[in-house]
């Protein structure tokens, strides 16, 4: 149950190693998808950037968010707001 995140972006969100912090999205579809407890972990990642694991963030992912073709999931895809 971690997020892992750029040091400077945890800076700039006034975040240390190992505060928890939950995960929300908007779908526009009026559903409520959060993922609560995560551990911030430093990771070399690009400005801007979170990453973190399957399955745990996969309530972040609608089920209409995917690839056209493949209809793959655009789990590499979702953006999210950080909360305490």
């Amino acid at each position: 149950m971690v997020v892992l995140m750029r040091p400077s972006d945890m800076q700039a969100a006034d975040l240390a190693e190992g505060d928890l912090v939950t995960l929300v999205t908007d779908a526009g579809d009026d559903l409520h998808r959060a993922v609560a407890g995560l551990a911030v972990t430093p990771y070399d990642l690009p400005p801007g950037c979170l990453a973190g694991y399957f399955p745990e963030l996969n309530p972040l992912v609608p089920l209409g968010h995917h690839e056209e073709l493949s209809k793959t999931p655009a789990a590499k895809g979702i953006p999210v707001r950080i909360t305490r």
